[in-house]
């Protein structure tokens, strides 16, 4: 393996690992939303689903403190420029997840 196949291969497996656990993440918190309606805990504002969902870190080039992008209007051409990032503790739970995985997956 050469060092730009790996590199790549290991910004491949980052990027899956944020993907599924992000997911992830929104999969469990939407489940334990809908629990804390049932058990009536609070809705969708009890501590498990916000744990699960409410990120820990954000980071956007936008407008506002919503993931947003900049929209720049030419009457003809109308671009939009942006960028996002949420991490919560699911993300960083498949991003970890991957790295094992790739270790593991290797060529031999």
């Amino acid at each position: 393996m050469t060092r730009n196949n790996s590199f790549g291969r290991l910004v491949l497996f980052v990027v899956l690992g944020l993907v599924f656990g992000g997911i992830l993440g929104e999969s469990l918190g939407l489940l334990f939303g809908e629990l804390g309606v049932i058990m009536n805990a609070g809705g969708y504002d009890n501590i498990v689903h916000n744990f699960f969902v409410a990120p820990f870190w954000a980071f956007n080039i936008g407008t506002g403190t919503d993931i947003a992008p900049i929209v720049i209007d030419l009457y003809m051409i109308k671009i939009a420029l942006g960028i996002g990032l949420k991490l919560n503790v699911m993300s960083l739970v498949g991003l970890v997840t991957s790295l094992y995985i790739m270790k593991w997956s290797g060529e031999r």
